[in-house]
């Protein structure tokens, strides 16, 4: 094994990983209670991860966020991540950690990443907690329309025929977006899972990460969608949905669409639109949405380990 440095909250250089995996959202919302390591062989950094004081004991990758977990270099020997590994849970350990959280991305933004995580927390004594169903869509020079079942084709086609209009949206609109969307949640007795505030902090940190979608029926918002641009190849569908009363046009169907393209003209590679499981129970209705814009399941999973 190469002569490695440890660091911790030292943030030493530009991170691996995606939007989630980065040193910035980490410290915008571990509060001062988490841990951002680096494994540093030279000048050059190998490996990353980072861990936030949940409580009671338990330290999470990622305090928020729908994953994060290690990020590594492609060509990292497995030996060396294993090493890295040992060192973060004896940190963690130092500081009271008796369990630890990790959940890693998506097997399908990078199935070869995904397998050696799943491997090396495994043999590490990780147990799986949740395995869910996660759907998403890699980017090609095929439109979204053919890629959507009929059904879906014709419910696009009224939306244009009626006149809705559907375009990305300046954050300045993240009050309206937020509020469709609220709307859409309450109908099915739920509420989002981050408020307003938490989103438009998300918005001011990483203006160029958060993008909007709506479509509009004359002057009112009657879908809309909340993305995070992940990394330049992958965006991540956070929230999306229309208003009660459009179930049978299902203008989301055309948000759908708009963010498809916007993917074809900024050179994004995946489409992600997250999971449609919880654990043991599955969103058939979710999955067949999903399924019949044109996406796939891979699987996501949380792994934890009692120290």
């Amino acid at each position: 094994m190469r002569n490695y440095r440890c660091l911790n909250n030292q943030f030493a250089g530009e991170g691996l990983g995606g939007l989630f995996q980065q040193a910035d959202f980490f410290n915008l919302h571990a509060n001062g209670q988490g841990n951002y390591f680096e494994w540093i062989d030279g000048e050059r950094i190998a490996a990353t991860v980072h861990f936030t004081n949940v409580g009671n004991g338990l330290w999470r990758s990622p305090a928020r966020g729908t994953f994060s977990g290690f990020t590594f270099r492609n060509d990292l020997p497995i030996g060396d991540l294993f090493a890295f590994l040992d060192e973060v849970e004896a940190n963690l350990k130092s500081y009271g950690a008796l369990h630890i959280e990790v959940l890693p991305a998506p097997m399908a933004h990078d199935p070869t990443a995904f397998s050696n995580q799943l491997y090396l927390l495994s043999t590490r004594g990780y147990k799986m907690t949740h395995c869910d169903l996660n759907h998403s869509l890699t980017v090609d020079s095929r439109s979204l329309f053919e890629r959507m079942t009929y059904g879906n084709l014709k419910r696009l086609r009224k939306c244009q025929r009626d006149g809705l209009i559907t375009e990305q949206m300046p954050l300045s609109s993240l009050a309206d977006v937020y509020h469709t969307l609220a709307h859409n949640r309450a109908r099915k007795n739920r509420t989002l899972s981050m408020t307003l505030a938490q989103i438009q902090t998300m918005a001011d940190a990483f203006p160029s990460a958060v993008v909007l979608f709506g479509c509009r029926d004359g002057e009112s918002l009657v879908a809309s969608a909340i993305c995070f641009r992940l990394s330049p190849t992958v965006l991540y569908v956070f929230y999306w949905g229309d208003l009660p009363g459009y179930e049978s046009l299902s203008p989301v169907v055309a948000v759908a669409d708009a963010i498809y393209s916007y993917c074809q003209t900024t050179d994004a590679s995946l489409l992600d639109v997250g999971t449609s499981t919880m654990g043991d129970a599955p969103n058939l209705g979710l999955i067949q949405f999903k399924r019949g814009l044109g996406f796939t399941e891979s699987i996501k999973v949380r792994m934890r380990k009692s120290l």
